[in-house]
C-alpha cells in the first residue's frame, strides 16, 4: 500500500530519534531553499531597479569603501555541525545543528 503521509508527518512506529533526525535535515533543507529563493528574488529586484538614476547614483559613491566600512564593524559568526550516523540498514543519516549570530559592533 502506498504511503499516504505528507512530507514532515511521522508514522506511529517511527522512533523519536528518526523523527528528530528527519526534522533537522528537513529544516536545514527548507532553510537553504528559502535562502536561495530570497537571494534570487533580491538579485532580480536589484536588476529591475538598476535604472539610469541608480546607475548615476552608484557612479557618485564609493560602494567598495562604504561596504568595507560597514563590514569592518560587523562580526558574523556561523557554526555548523554535521554528523553522519550509521543506520541499521548500513546507510548513513545526516544529523545537523546550526548556530548563527550577528554581533553588534564593538563600542569605541
Amino acid at each position: 500500500m502506498a504511503d499516504d503521509r505528507k512530507a514532515g508527518e511521522s508514522s506511529d512506529d517511527e522512533a523519536p530519534e528518526e523523527r528528530a533526525e528527519r526534522g533537522i535535515s528537513d529544516r536545514v533543507r527548507r532553510a537553504m531553499a528559502a535562502g536561495l529563493e530570497v537571494a534570487t528574488r533580491s538579485k532580480e529586484d536589484l536588476l529591475r531597479a538598476a535604472g539610469s538614476e541608480l546607475g548615476a547614483w552608484l557612479d557618485r559613491i564609493d560602494v567598495s569603501g562604504e561596504l568595507t566600512k560597514a563590514l569592518s564593524k560587523m562580526v558574523i559568526e556561523v557554526k555548523a555541525e554535521i554528523r553522519f550516523r550509521p543506520r541499521e540498514d548500513g546507510s548513513l543519516a545526516p544529523e545537523a545543528t546550526t548556530d548563527f549570530k550577528v554581533k553588534p559592533p564593538a563600542k569605541s
